[in-house]
């Protein structure tokens, strides 16, 4: 099954359509590694931000989308989304492998690779950096693809 990984739309509704419409065609399964809806205080608006819209874009997904809570998510957030979003981590079994989901603010290498390592973690999938990385230590593949917004 083909998997689209993303994280840190921030309500941009140009962000999703470009993941959704390039990159993830023929998914069977969407991950979200949080920072949905909202840009957050800190954060100039993106591109496209209309977080309504984009609620309206990701409820009408035929393909399911796993979310972790980010620190920009809020309650409503899940009032708004039709898929849980799972605080803090989402917890996957793919073709027998164990997949983490979380967004990461309160994290460092150090602890992901600590969790990562007690819970035998194939695959931990972070965001919130807007930084992608790529990286393999011991077992686990390190994964945060970075801000789409």
């Amino acid at each position: 099954m083909k998997i689209g990984i993303l994280s840190d739309t921030h309500g941009s509704v140009r962000a999703w359509e470009a993941a959704v419409n390039n990159f993830f065609r023929a998914c069977g399964l969407i991950i979200h590694a949080g920072d949905v809806l909202y840009h957050g205080p800190r954060n100039p608006l993106p591109d496209g931000y209309n977080p309504q819209k984009l609620a309206e874009l990701i409820n009408g997904s035929q393909v399911p989308v796993v979310f972790a809570r980010g620190n920009c998510d809020a309650e409503i957030d899940s009032v708004l989304l039709r898929f849980p979003v799972q605080s803090p981590y989402a917890v996957l079994h793919l073709n027998g492998k164990l997949v983490l989901v979380t967004h990461g603010q309160d994290m460092d290498a150090g602890i992901m690779a600590e969790l990562a390592g007690r819970y035998q973690a194939d695959l931990w999938i972070s965001g919130h950096t807007h930084v992608p990385v790529l990286e393999k230590k011991n077992s686990t593949v390190f994964l945060n693809p970075g801000s789409c917004a």
